[in-house]
This record gives C-alpha cells, structure tokens and sequence, in this order.
C-alpha cells in the first residue's frame, strides 16, 4: 500500500513533482467520493423519512421497524465500504514506469503497469459540465506491445497528468532488439 509520506498531500492526490527516485501517487477525484456519499446519505434519508412517518401513523409491528433499522444500518456499511474501495485506486508514476489499480470491488480489483518506453499516447478526456468545472477527467494510457491500454477515469487534473506523462515517456529511451 502507498502512502503520501514525504509528499505534498492535497486531498485525495498526492504529488512529488520531481519524480527522481520517488513516486507520484494520483488518487481518484474528490467529487466521485462526494457522489457515493450523497447517494448512501439519500437512501438512508429515504428510510429515515419512511420509519418516522409509518411510526408517527402506527401502521407497522415493531418487528417490521427493526428490520428497517438493520437495512440502514447494513445501507450504512454498504456506503462505507463502497467510499473505502473507491480511495483505493491509484495510479503511481516511478522513475521505472507507471502502475494503475483500479478497485472494482473489496474484493476484486486490476493492476496494471507499464514502463516508460512502451507508453505510444496518452488521452485524456473531460466529458460533461461538472468534469469541466471540477477540473477532472478520463486518463488513457495506450502501450505499445500486447499489452492492453490502461485507462482510469476520475483522474484529477487529467491534461496536467496527460502532459506529464507524455513528457516522462518522450525523455525515456527506447529499447532496441537486434535481430
């Protein structure tokens, strides 16, 4: 696990500028982690809302009213969990080359990586009103080889990211076979 230790740590990114002979780590964008957490705060809310009206009419057996508070709270967890698995993935930048982890679930996530030299282009896109406004977007790293692409999107500063890491794979040498 990577931590911002010796790095400037601002929110979710941590950022070396230097890279030379420590790694960048770039965390997911902050409002992805706002989504998830206005999401699980609004199904909760709805149940709140739903146990206070039908305890307020006296329609329901107590029973039914803690099964309702076992769904929150498991909704509860549930959120959490999803924000911890969320803050997981990552992309580090070494001098060596670049490694994304993308965290699908608790369980299940993919690595990626990729050395300099076999970085062909780097895209990056920022779709929609609130990616141009927060300044976040879509990072797509194609590699040469059989290699697949490397992609992870929510990448703060995605044109910065884009730019730095064409320049790092421009400055690389490449590697030469003979036949």
């Amino acid at each position: 696990m990577y931590s911002c230790q010796g790095l400037l740590n601002i929110g979710l990114l941590c950022i070396n500028e230097d890279m030379q002979g420590q790694s960048t780590i770039i965390r997911k964008h902050w409002f992805g982690l706002a989504v998830i957490l206005a999401a699980g705060l609004a199904v909760e809310l709805a149940l709140v809302l739903a146990v206070a009206v039908t305890f307020h009419q006296g329609q329901l057996t107590p029973n039914v009213y803690a099964f309702l508070g076992v769904i929150m709270v498991v909704v509860l967890l549930a959120d959490l969990v999803t924000t911890y698995v969320y803050r997981l993935s990552s992309i580090v930048l070494t001098d060596a080359g670049i490694t994304i982890t993308n965290w699908q679930t608790l369980f299940f996530s993919n690595t990626a990586e990729c050395e300099w030299n076999q970085v062909e282009d780097v895209n990056a896109k920022q779709g929609g009103v609130f990616a141009q406004l927060l300044g976040f977007g879509t990072l797509l790293i194609q590699t040469a080889g059989t290699q697949n692409n490397i992609t992870m999107m929510m990448v703060p500063r995605a044109q910065y990211w884009r730019a730095t890491i064409e320049a790092k794979a421009a400055a690389t040498p490449t590697l030469t076979h003979s036949v």
